[in-house]
Order: C-alpha cells, then sequence, then structure tokens
C-alpha cells in the first residue's frame, strides 16, 4: 500500500483536495482519499510531493506513425502546404528510422503521463510497439480515397490491417479520415462493417472543408483532382460538412471529431442533434502549427460538448504531451479552470475510449496511473510554461 500526499490532490470526480493522501494498492488500484488526519500514527508511511497529483493522461488522438517528422515540417503554412510537405519527406524515410522516431515518442508520451492514446495508424509501423506495451491503445484505421473504383481495394487493406492489429488482441476500428476524403461508396463500406465500433474523423480543420461542401470549390476540390484526375467534379451540397456525411452513420456510435478548429453553432446543434454519444477532440498546439488558429472552445463549452484532448502528430507538433496541450488553452482561455481541463484531458477521453471504469479518475478500484504535476501556481492553480508532468504509477488494465 502506497500514501502519497501532495499539495494538492485533483481526482476528477469532485473537488480539488488539500491536506490530503491518495492511497494506492500495490497494484495500482485506488483505495482512497484520506485527509491527514485520518492517517496518523507509525503504520502510515507518508510520501509527500511538490506539486499536484491527478490521474493518468487520455490522448485521443495522435500519429505515431509520424513521428519521423519531428522538426522537419515549417509552421503556419496552412493544411495545403502541411500535406505537401508530408509527402515530400515521408518518401525519404526508412523502416528502421521510422521505428526508432515511433519509439522514442511513445516512451517520451508514457512518461509525461498520458496512460490511453487512441492512435491513427495507415499501416502496421506501430503494431511490434503496441503488442508489446501495457499502454492502452485504441488504433483507428484511417482509409481515405475518393475514386469509386478503388473502393473494394482500400477497404480491404484497412480490414487485413485491423486484423493484424486484432490479432494481437489490441482493439482497433476503420475510420475515415475526413469529410472530404472519400467516395460515398467508401463511406458506406466503413459504416456498414463498423456498427457498434468507436468513430473518429478529422473535422473542420480550416475553411477548405466548409467552402468544398457548399460548392464544390477551392484547396480541397482541387487537392481532390490532382490525387484523382479521372473523377468527376464535385458539386458540393450546400450543406455543413457533417451534416452532409452524417447520415451514412448509425446515431448511437461514439464519434469523436477532431480539430473543429472552425465549427460554429450551427455545426454544433447537427451534430449533438444526430449523434446521441459525440465528442470533440481539441488538439491546440497542431493547430496553432498548421493553421495559427484555435478553435473558439468556449462555444463548446457553452454547448455542453463533451472535450477531449488530442496531440495530434510530430510533425504537426513539438511533443505529445497533454501537459502542453493544456498549458496552451490556458494561454489564450485563462477563464478555464484546472480541475476543468484536467476533466477533458482524462475522464472524458476515457469515457470516449470505454475505459472508465478503469481510468480517469481517483476512484474507489480504479487503476488509472497517478501523474505528478510540478512547478505550478498553487494560489491560483495556473500553470506556467515551466510547469512539468510525469507518471510516477502506471495505469494498470
Amino acid at each position: 500500500m502506497l500514501f502519497l500526499s501532495a499539495d494538492c490532490i485533483i481526482p476528477i470526480e469532485g473537488q480539488a483536495c488539500f491536506n490530503s493522501v491518495l492511497v494506492v494498492e500495490d497494484d495500482g488500484t485506488i483505495e482512497g482519499i484520506y485527509t491527514k488526519n485520518e492517517l496518523t500514527g507509525p503504520l502510515y508511511e507518508i510520501i509527500h510531493y511538490n506539486g499536484i497529483l491527478c490521474p493518468g493522461f487520455v490522448n485521443t488522438h495522435c500519429h505515431l506513425e509520424l513521428s519521423w517528422a519531428k522538426g522537419l515540417f515549417s509552421e503556419g503554412e496552412g493544411l495545403d502546404y502541411f500535406i505537401w510537405q508530408l509527402g515530400k519527406f515521408r518518401k525519404s524515410v526508412s523502416e528502421a528510422y521510422n521505428r526508432k522516431a515511433i519509439e522514442k515518442a511513445a516512451s517520451e508520451m508514457i512518461q509525461s503521463g498520458i496512460v490511453a492514446t487512441a492512435d491513427i495508424a495507415n499501416g502496421d509501423h506501430t503494431l511490434d510497439l503496441k503488442s508489446k506495451n501495457t499502454h492502452y491503445f485504441h488504433t483507428f484505421i484511417e482509409v481515405f480515397g475518393s475514386d469509386p473504383s478503388s473502393v473494394d481495394a482500400i477497404f480491404e487493406k484497412a480490414a487485413q490491417l485491423k486484423a493484424g492489429f486484432n490479432n494481437q488482441s489490441l482493439a482497433a476500428s476503420i475510420v475515415p479520415h475526413a469529410t472530404y476524403s472519400l467516395s460515398d461508396e467508401l463511406f458506406r463500406l466503413i459504416a456498414k462493417s463498423g456498427k457498434g465500433e468507436l468513430l473518429t474523423i478529422h473535422h473542420q480543420e480550416n475553411e477548405d472543408e466548409n467552402r468544398f461542401y457548399k460548392d464544390g470549390r477551392g484547396p480541397v476540390s482541387a487537392r481532390r483532382k490532382a490525387f484523382n484526375p479521372d473523377i468527376p467534379a464535385y458539386s458540393g451540397t450546400g450543406k455543413r460538412p457533417m451534416e452532409s456525411i452524417a447520415t451514412y452513420f448509425d446515431p448511437d456510435q461514439k464519434m469523436l471529431l477532431v480539430h473543429n478548429t472552425v465549427s460554429q453553432q450551427e455545426d454544433i446543434d447537427f451534430v449533438q442533434g444526430y449523434f446521441s454519444q459525440p465528442y470533440w477532440c481539441l488538439c491546440p498546439n497542431a493547430n496553432l502549427f498548421i493553421e495559427k488558429q484555435l478553435p473558439d472552445i468556449d462555444l463548446f463549452r457553452r454547448n455542453n460538448c463533451q472535450i477531449t484532448i488530442g496531440t495530434d502528430s510530430l510533425a504537426s507538433n513539438h511533443t505529445l504531451s497533454i501537459l502542453e496541450e493544456i498549458k496552451t488553452i490556458q494561454k489564450y482561455f485563462p477563464h478555464i479552470s484546472l480541475l476543468e481541463l484536467l476533466k477533458w484531458s482524462t475522464l472524458k477521453g476515457a469515457e470516449f475510449l470505454g475505459v472508465e471504469n478503469k481510468l480517469g479518475s481517483f476512484e474507489k478500484g480504479k487503476k488509472p496511473g497517478v501523474v505528478l504535476i510540478e512547478n505550478i501556481d498553487l494560489k491560483t492553480l495556473q500553470l506556467k510554461p515551466e510547469t512539468t508532468s510525469r507518471l510516477i504509477i502506471p495505469a494498470n488494465l
């Protein structure tokens, strides 16, 4: 049994606890939180930390496969240029270098306090790492393709990749890349085959996506034509992106929309009205890296949206750290409390992944891992540039 105290303990469910002790069994199971007065005497060897103790973080959007790209891409050039850079540099990366980069990035991510990750995969580059790691991964097999004639080949490749992860007892599901990057036929096939499974989709990273659905024009249309020169021009739907594709999917499936940089009230109204379990993932550092723009986070809060946090990739970020994402949100939205930000970063992510019975909060019987956040302003519970986080007790699923 471990008895851990800190300047502040944040259980996620409930208020911040001061002058308290977190009691953890040897296998990581939470026994409870007690006041120090309840645990006096020689039987209780209390270990004190300076800072905050909170449950392990949940990263709901990551691309470990792109870890090779750390430091290679220029910032603030927009999504089109980012995609061009991705194509240019990817061809020059060896498989051996990629695997080493993945291992290093995953290790640093876990050390920073992340205990569960929803990770995008386009190949089997992360399969070996995930099969040997106790970290909880849900792998989203991402597909895209606007040419109807290639649907069967694309989906078969994705199905084989999913089977490879499942054969290693790893959770995986096949998901669309973005609202604009699949043919109708491919959307239908994914929806038909994946009923009841977790879904995620890149959503509204910039205004180009909205324009594409409005009238079929703009950079998205040009990119679509460049990749598929033989397909007919797209005329648009006159609707918002999710309104244009949502009916392919079961309204009761969990759907995680990622980025949402330019989402507006009408987008939220539609998604919240159509899906019974919608989640909205914020990746603020990637938004700034690519588009130099952040979502209107207060808009999602006013609408009581289920918010989670992701890191995106090292192609579009400097580190895979949930704490750094929280710092950025707190910098631009200082009125959002640390308690609320930590809930998005822990319990809400665990709920989306369906592991909230084990992770996400310091509740009796859970094994969520314990993270120490150091160098903070304890009077205001505000993070500082020098604030760090590290995992001191691993999660246990």
